[in-house]
């Protein structure tokens, strides 16, 4: 019996995978400890199972298009879109979190119904899901790669406000200067669950999931799932 535990621990030891990150601090990124809470769930819930991870840090568009293409096995954090989910496979639930509008102080953006917002250009980054916020509904989205270049349009007035989670957002208006010159509206345009996920066309895709979702349910049955998000 102590010779078959032996075997199939080194078996399930060599089994590695490649895994695309963002920078998206204080979630996830390659200058946060552990690659941020959401790198750590990653590693810790695929460890669990005696899985290794290896993180490659890309720009959003590149990791994302490498994962659809199934030349990794793997991106976080993501929202569910119909869209998405006809070339993606979703893990169970890793963290809920609100996305916000953040505009300039002297130029607020007041709204209590969705279709109040289609007068304002909005910046959101590409392959990003917005909840109701979508072009096909008549929203002017305002898309680029770099997040924090989001941030200083707004300061400059090239968009009126940008869509971004909350402690993201803050994050991302100090990094470009801007913090004391923003605000955001206090009213969430999306409040949803963000997930792990692997290309349909991986030929391992079902199995990624499983075990992802296995190790998640380990981490959250012994406390540490919550414990690794109570440090962000």
């Amino acid at each position: 019996m102590t010779g078959l535990i032996m075997v199939t621990g080194l078996a399930l030891a060599q089994q590695r995978i490649t895994v695309a990150s963002g920078d998206w601090a204080p979630y996830q990124g390659d200058t946060l400890p552990g690659g941020g809470p959401a790198g750590v769930i990653v590693a810790e819930a695929f460890a669990s199972q005696g899985w290794e991870v290896t993180f490659e840090y890309l720009p959003w568009a590149r990791g994302f298009t490498l994962a659809q293409q199934a030349r990794n096995d793997g991106t976080f954090l993501y929202g569910y879109s119909d869209e998405r989910a006809e070339n993606f496979l979703y893990s169970d639930p890793i963290i809920n979190l609100d996305t916000v509008i953040f505009y300039r102080k002297d130029r607020p953006i007041e709204w209590s119904a969705p279709g109040d917002l289609k007068r304002y250009t909005l910046g959101a980054v590409l392959e990003y899901n917005y909840g109701f916020i979508r072009e096909s509904d008549g929203f002017t989205l305002d898309r680029i790669a770099d997040p924090v270049s989001n941030f200083r349009k707004l300061a400059a007035g090239r968009v009126d406000g940008v869509l971004e989670e909350v402690m993201v957002g803050w994050d991302l208006a100090e990094r470009a200067g801007v913090a004391d010159r923003v605000a955001y509206h206090p009213r969430a345009v999306d409040s949803e669950p963000f997930h792990f996920i692997v290309s349909r066309s991986h030929p391992d895709a079902e199995r990624i999931i499983a075990t992802f979702n296995a190790g998640l349910s380990a981490l959250r049955a012994s406390g540490r799932l919550d414990e690794v998000l109570a440090r962000n």
